[in-house]
């Protein structure tokens, strides 16, 4: 039987702070809306560094509403609360549709989210040092697998070590 890896996770973020989290639209994404409303996501597929055509992800009547407050501003918590009460819905029903809708978009990397920094003093920080590391872990993966340029690889790089650095230094 053939030994199978195990993916690696990141760590996890606590509820209360991805609920604090504000989602934004992957930069250069393209989306058009139609005449009822409905969004359609263009997405390029590649082949190597070269696009080969553009897929279209078509989202729902509800979905569409969503994407629609995803605007960088807006965070997870509010968003709830607007679906409460636009759909009448409990807030819990609202928490747990909204964050499924948006792990599915933030695992296809339409969408990604803003944290907020985590409480000094509290174990929020050593997760989102770890956190921070495992996605320079994932970034040099895709550095090595020419996804990535060297510039923009190096520059990213440097902001994930700098915020450590940061992060550190408040904990002392």
């Amino acid at each position: 039987m053939p030994f199978l890896k195990k993916k690696e996770m990141p760590p996890k973020i606590s509820p209360e702070r991805l609920y604090r989290s504000i989602p934004v639209i992957t930069p250069g994404l393209e989306y058009e809306e139609d005449a009822k409303g409905i969004i359609r996501i263009l997405v390029p597929v590649k082949s190597g560094t070269q696009t080969i055509r553009m897929a279209k992800i078509k989202l729902d009547g509800i979905g569409s509403r969503i994407w629609k407050k995803i605007d960088g501003k807006t965070s997870i918590s509010e968003i709830v609360q607007w679906m409460k009460k636009e759909f009448i819905i409990t807030e819990r029903e609202a928490e747990i549709s909204l964050s499924m809708f948006i792990k599915s978009l933030v695992d296809k990397k339409l969408v990604a989210l803003i944290l907020p920094p985590p409480k000094p003093g509290t174990p929020e920080v050593q997760e989102e040092i770890e956190r921070i590391r495992f996605e320079i872990k994932e970034l040099e993966k895709a550095y090595k697998k020419k996804k990535v340029d060297e510039k923009t690889y190096r520059e990213i790089r440097e902001r994930y070590e700098e915020a450590i650095k940061e992060l550190e230094e408040k904990e002392m």
